[in-house]
């Protein structure tokens, strides 16, 4: 059960989705970047949108306060 929870992290979902969607669209767009540079960006962006959303407990920036 622990090895899903971690698949399924906030953080884990950065690196494994988030981080190739967005070198690969700064890539698409003909950026000036290398392709490691691309990729590093990526990652850096994206692990910081993950360490948010893990902090917050959603992806969702407004949450209903019931």
């Amino acid at each position: 059960m622990k090895l899903i929870e971690l698949f399924l992290s906030p953080i884990a979902f950065s690196i494994g989705f988030l981080a190739p969607l967005l070198a690969q669209g700064m890539l698409a767009m003909n950026s000036e970047l290398s392709t490691p540079v691309a990729y590093g960006a990526g990652l850096a962006i994206s692990i910081s949108f993950g360490i948010v959303a893990h902090s917050r407990g959603s992806w969702i920036w407004v949450k209903d306060h019931e």
